[in-house]
């Protein structure tokens, strides 16, 4: 229990420090702690899924950020059309190159980590390519739709 209480105690005296760092990790740090009743508390820090553990009908679990776009991610597997995305990271402007037509528009939204939506536009196809500026943006990793009446299509993006 003393454990438990230290950690508390650790993460919220380094929680502002953490949200500096938070661009800058490449994996998490983090323990375990097992309580006198025998049940098993794993932590880390700045994690992308959920860590727990499972004593009966009892399950704990604790997560930074539960993330749903790898699913939405992989129904790009069903689209006929392939999509390339460069560079990718990007400074200002990003391309999403089509191995087809997919028609003269295609609506382009931008979230953000947390699922936010940070940018909307309508952009024109140019010989199956469309060049989306995106200098407002903060240098971060987003997630991106791109979709109209014939195709829909996701994935992630950084810019730095």
């Amino acid at each position: 229990m003393k454990l438990v209480i230290r950690f508390l105690f650790l993460l919220l005296t380094f929680n502002g420090f953490s949200q500096k760092l938070h661009h800058q990790m490449l994996s998490s740090q983090g323990g375990n702690a097992t309580t006198s009743s025998g049940i098993v508390f794993k932590f880390s820090i700045g994690q992308q899924s959920v860590t727990g553990t499972t004593r009966g009908s009892v399950m704990t679990q604790q997560g930074f950020q539960q993330s749903n776009w790898e699913k939405i991610i992989a129904t790009n597997n069903t689209v006929r059309v392939n999509t390339t995305t460069y560079p990718n990271p990007f400074d200002d402007n990003i391309n999403f190159q089509f191995s087809e037509s997919v028609g003269e528009q295609v609506s382009i939204l931008i979230y953000d980590i947390l699922g936010r939506q940070v940018y909307s536009n309508t952009i024109q196809v140019m010989e199956n390519k469309i060049i989306a500026n995106l200098q407002e943006l903060e240098s971060a990793e987003y997630f991106v739709k791109l979709s109209n009446n014939s195709f829909t299509y996701h994935t992630k993006i950084i810019k730095n």
